[in-house]
């Protein structure tokens, strides 16, 4: 019988469309800033291990606010957030280009949470800035939106990386922003040709040859 070659076939082929469509490996938690428009969208999703961390307090009336050192996903707010912070953060002290940018989102929705840099008193001086009451490996998701302004008024450049980490072994976990341009969409002609194909191999896994 031909069957088991013939699905052999079938899945390399699907697992190799896959990894051609795939995007790259995110981490944990993950902070993506996009220029959409004339707006600056930053969209925060994923969890955070905090068994390795140090709890170093709440705040009920924390502010929403995008600095050199400080970003997050989430409400727009303003003096009413609930937030905590987690200490044992390793990272870059300063991620942004201008220290005068201070400003607040225009709207959001969602969790409140993201990173300070450079708190100026911990060591490290890095702080994770989660919701209040967060249980470790909760689910994470936030929008924060900045209307009329650009990346480069946020003191942000087009393709820059930075990331955080902290714990070990199995509580390894990190922290990734990424400051990324509005993702280009797959040319017609070949995704054409990517979903003949794909129906073409379904059909042939799904009737197997004497």
């Amino acid at each position: 019988m031909r069957f088991t070659s013939n699905l052999g076939g079938c899945l390399l082929a699907l697992c190799a469309a896959s990894l051609l469509s795939a995007g790259p490996a995110r981490a944990i938690v993950q902070l993506f800033v996009q220029q959409v428009g004339s707006d600056v969208v930053i969209t925060g999703s994923g969890s955070a291990n905090t068994t390795d961390l140090t709890a170093a307090g709440t705040d009920n009336a924390y502010t929403n606010v995008l600095s050199d050192i400080q970003i997050y996903a989430g409400p727009d707010a303003f003096g009413d957030g609930d937030v905590s912070f987690w200490s044992g953060i390793t990272g870059p002290l300063v991620f942004g280009s201008d220290n005068s940018v201070f400003e607040n989102p225009s709207s959001g929705s969602g969790d409140l949470f993201g990173i300070i840099a450079d708190n100026g008193s911990s060591t490290p001086p890095s702080l994770l800035v989660l919701p209040v009451a967060y249980s470790s490996g909760a689910s994470l998701s936030g929008i924060s939106t900045f209307t009329s302004t650009t990346l480069a008024q946020l003191g942000l450049t087009q393709g820059q990386i930075s990331t955080w980490s902290w714990g070990s072994g199995a509580n390894a976990d990190s922290l990734r922003l990424e400051v990324q341009g509005v993702p280009a969409p797959l040319p017609i002609a070949g995704a054409a040709v990517a979903f003949h194909c794909s129906r073409r191999l379904r059909r042939r896994c799904r009737l197997p040859r004497p």
